[in-house]
């Protein structure tokens, strides 16, 4: 078989045909993994351009951020930095705990609160975290909320969806759900914004404040990285199959090319009852003899002892 055809019968194989099709899938898994992962890059690239562009800009109005307070809060104005000037709503039933949530590895609460301002709005402020209490799921020594005017300065953060197969104990809600929480709210004077709640980062005059929630992440973490180390997955694939099957192509040639021709040796000459002489036994000389005339039979050593003692005795 030529080297043409023995490299068609590799390359048109079932085997080969069925590793084409693995390759091709897995290098597609491993495509799609990479751009997953690039596009949870651009999200987080994208996010963290919002946070940084909210914390370099200065606080506005409330009405100005919500032009709508019953419409959900635009993405792009997720962050923003909002002035409010007003008070606390000090009623006890205001005065609401978040459950489950979790701060530097410890599960507590979220201090909840409507602010009323002086633009006929209300708002529900989180005004940092409590620890649990033991076992009792309550809040810890809880701050007491500042009674008079305040000015807060607060971060805008969409309303959060409602988890419809939990209860909510009194005095604590699962969800910042704006206009689930309105039910359970006493009369306040002014219009409550249901999309979107604030997150505390300064008050003014400042009383006792719960621990304050961290700054908004703007890390972009690992997800580029991840895309690149997927698409070289998806190159090496390709690559493996293409070097298999050149070794295959390279063993099927070798194994289809003749070896050296075989070199024929002399026939070894025959002793007198028909053995084969060995090649040390017709060469053997001793060293420095002459080589012994063509024709002639070579001389034996005891011969040649029996010549050296008659020639001795002759002297």
């Amino acid at each position: 078989m030529s080297e043409r055809s023995a490299r068609a019968r590799i390359i048109l194989s079932r085997d080969t045909a069925l590793g084409l099709v693995v390759v091709l899938l897995a290098s597609a898994i491993c495509v799609g993994l990479g751009l997953w992962q690039y596009h949870r890059f651009e999200g987080k690239r994208e996010a963290a351009q919002i946070v940084r562009t909210h914390a370099a800009a200065d606080p506005v109005s409330l009405p100005e951020a919500m032009p709508q307070p019953d419409q959900p809060l635009p993405g792009t104005a997720e962050w923003t930095q909002v002035r409010l000037e007003g008070q606390y709503c000090t009623d006890p039933d205001c005065v609401l705990y978040v459950r489950n949530r979790p701060l530097d590895g410890d599960v507590g609460f979220w201090q909840l609160v409507p602010f009323e301002t002086t633009d006929g709005q209300v708002l529900l402020v989180v005004r940092g975290w409590v620890p649990i209490q033991g076992a009792a799921s309550e809040p810890q020594d809880p701050p007491a909320v500042p009674e008079g005017t305040e000015t807060l300065t607060v971060r805008l953060r969409p309303a959060e969806e409602t988890l419809a197969d939990r209860s909510n104990p009194p005095g604590q809600v699962q969800t910042v759900t704006p206009a689930d929480i309105a039910a359970t709210l006493p009369a306040l004077d002014g219009e409550l914004v249901t999309g979107a709640y604030g997150e505390l980062t300064a008050e003014d005059p400042a009383g006792e404040q719960a621990r304050a929630l961290p700054a908004p992440e703007t890390s972009l973490g690992p997800h580029l990285s991840y895309a690149f180390q997927w698409w070289i997955f998806a190159l090496f694939f390709p690559a493996a199959l293409i070097y298999r099957t050149r070794k295959l192509i390279q063993e099927a040639e070798d194994e289809e090319t003749p070896g050296p021709a075989a070199v024929e040796t002399p026939e070894s000459p025959e002793g007198p009852d028909g053995g084969v002489i060995p090649a040390p036994a017709r060469t053997r000389r001793r060293p420095g003899a002459a080589r012994p005339p063509s024709g002639r039979r070579p001389r034996g050593h005891d011969e040649e002892e029996e010549d050296a003692l008659i020639d001795q005795q002759g002297r």
